[in-house]
């Protein structure tokens, strides 16, 4: 059970070191909620003895998933890109420009 509690751990750490970085608060607490109750589902599969390597194995691969969320130039997404067109101001109305 020792390496679900470390997940756990590892895991609650980056979601709240994603929010500082990004909006220099802590996170919403749903946030948090969340992520810990995906934990405790994984902790209670783990209670069986056979699914136990299968509940340490998910909750890691979750942990490395937020992890390399945290850097996208590693994993070839575009960074902090806002989608869709951008409105331009010229004159009298509103034309829409494409970025």
């Amino acid at each position: 059970m020792g390496g679900l509690v470390a997940a756990w751990a590892v895991g609650e750490g980056i979601i709240i070191y994603r929010a500082v970085k990004r909006t220099h608060a802590p996170p919403m607490p749903g946030a948090l909620l969340a992520s810990s109750a995906l934990f405790v589902m994984l902790a209670l599969l783990a209670e069986s003895d056979q699914a136990r390597p299968l509940a340490v194995s998910l909750a890691w691969g979750f942990d490395v998933a937020a992890f390399l969320n945290l850097a996208p130039g590693i994993t070839g997404a575009p960074a902090n890109r806002a989608p869709g067109p951008t409105a331009a101001r010229t004159g009298g109305g509103t034309t829409v420009k494409a970025v």
